[in-house]
């Protein structure tokens, strides 16, 4: 900027050298040539004063910009490693979310095939337990229907010796009663434990 203010005063100053040499020095009446002239001059004055603080703010504004883009891509490349930063952390928020529930669908198997076993192992014990309680049921009514069977046979045989034997008072009968009721509850108890 500057050397084409320096040019341009230079070229001004060498057209009014040539003027004034050509004509001389003096008053000139063309009024369209002097005012052509008057202003060249004070553009070139303009220019070469104004023209210095001009540019020194042009600078400090370029300056600005330069310092206002370099912040801004500063920025930029703060909210992309930000974001990045958010990314990875979405990732392993996804792939923590993703191992929590393939452990919890693991927990839920494992608690329902546990359940599932132990309610199998429930069952049998229950039916273990019925089968034990048809079988003393069983026992005890087996139990009942011999001891029944045994009074029965012992009336019925008491009956047959007494009426065999004569009666019930004479010794003879008594004895014989007892020797036979020993020999029938053996028989009976005998059998008892076999069946069993």
């Amino acid at each position: 900027m500057k050397t084409l203010c320096t040019q341009f005063l230079y070229f001004i100053t060498e057209k009014i050298r040539k003027l004034t040499m050509r004509y001389g020095f003096g008053l000139n009446s063309d009024l369209l040539e002097t005012n052509l002239l008057n202003l060249v001059v004070v553009i070139g004055v303009v220019v070469t004063v104004v023209g210095d603080s001009l540019s020194s703010i042009l600078d400090q504004r370029r300056k600005i910009i330069v310092e206002s883009l370099l912040e801004a891509d500063q920025k930029a490349a703060e909210a992309d490693k930000q974001l990045e930063e958010a990314q990875r952390a979405k990732r392993k928020a996804i792939l923590t979310a993703k191992e929590i529930r393939e452990k919890a669908v693991q927990t839920v198997e494992n608690e329902y095939s546990l359940m599932k076993q132990q309610l199998i192992e429930d069952l049998k014990i229950i039916e273990d337990g019925r089968a034990q309680a048809l079988e003393l049921e069983y026992q005890r009514t087996m139990q009942i229907i011999s001891q029944r069977a045994v009074n029965l046979a012992l009336a019925t045989s008491e009956n047959v010796l007494i009426g065999l034997f004569g009666g019930q008072d004479t010794t003879l009968s008594q004895s014989k009663h007892k020797e036979l009721n020993d020999v029938h509850v053996r028989e009976t108890l005998l059998q008892l434990k076999l069946d069993r």
